[in-house]
């Protein structure tokens, strides 16, 4: 179904859409009340400035949604799947979330109040420290696993009562203070850090200030890594299949062994690329990608 029909029967009194197919639709700027999208496919879909209020998403495939701007107001998205979703400056008030899939999501400056998220999966997330701290009742029972992040006071991520252990905690600025009481496995990351032999794969560093970082002997095996600034990085023996690559520039970043199959990569790169050593070349194929590809990656 495409947009047009959608809206068209919408408009004409119908509600029940459930199990219907928008995958990759554009539905930007919807406005959409008490509609039944239960068990749709919404996977890829552009909502920019949606508003979907008291609508039920029950089971919904929403993974890889644009949702930046958007209202998703006191609606049912219990066991939806969420997976990979960037929210920027949303609302989901008063919304269920039970059971949904948020890991590798992406959420900035976003609404929560009133909202259920138990046994919600943030695992390889990349959310505001705030978030953590504001809304520490709901995540209790949540692992954050290789969630990334924003901290500025360590002390108040480390005591919030949320399950931390694995987290990545970020700051462009770098920590003032030790590592210490960080709860087990934490992982410090800040421009210059020593990463070695770490494993971030699948995890959600898109948009972190990387510059100089030692990524050697580490796993980035499906991590998103758009608009992360890498330059003068070492990623001598790197594992970098199946990630998407879109950077200001590779300036002075290392690859040696770096294995780097089927990647997605700029046009504006390939000089860079070409300049720099790898082992096997034959190992670097380039895949162009559409400006629609990559439409809702260059906000914040």
């Amino acid at each position: 179904m495409n947009r047009d029909e959608l809206l068209k029967r919408y408009a004409a009194g119908e509600r029940d859409f459930s199990g219907v197919d928008l995958s990759g639709v554009n539905l930007e700027g919807v406005e959409l009340y008490g509609i039944n999208l239960s068990k749709a496919n919404l996977s890829n879909v552009d909502l920019c400035c949606a508003d979907i209020i008291c609508s039920n998403l029950q089971e919904a495939n929403l993974s890889g949604v644009n949702l930046n701007h958007t209202r998703i107001d006191k609606c049912d998205l219990t066991g939806a799947n969420l997976r990979g979703m960037n929210a920027f400056q949303s609302s989901f008030e008063g919304s269920n979330l039970t059971g949904a899939d948020l890991s590798q999501a992406r959420l900035r400056e976003i609404g929560l109040q009133g909202v259920n998220l138990s046994d919600t999966n943030w695992e390889k997330a990349n959310i505001d420290s705030w978030f953590v701290v504001e809304f520490k009742h709901y995540l209790k029972k949540v692992y954050l696993k290789r969630t990334v992040l924003y901290v500025d006071d360590t002390n108040e991520i480390n005591n919030c009562g949320a399950n931390l252990t694995d987290a990545i905690y970020y700051n462009s600025d770098g920590f003032k203070d030790t590592a210490a009481n960080d709860p087990p496995g934490v992982i410090r990351i800040y421009p210059g850090a020593d990463l070695s032999g770490l494993d971030f794969s699948g995890c959600n560093l898109r948009g972190l200030d990387l510059k100089g970082v030692n990524l050697s002997d580490s796993n980035l095996r499906s991590a998103n890594l758009i608009n992360t600034d890498l330059r003068n990085a070492n990623l001598i023996n790197t594992d970098l299949r199946d990630t998407c690559l879109r950077y200001k520039d590779l300036q002075g970043t290392i690859f040696c062994n770096t294995i780097i199959p089927e990647k997605r990569i700029e046009e504006n790169q390939l000089h860079e690329v070409e300049d720099y050593e790898l082992v096997d070349e034959s190992m670097l194929e380039i895949e162009m990608l559409s400006d629609d590809e990559f439409t809702d990656f260059d906000d914040q």
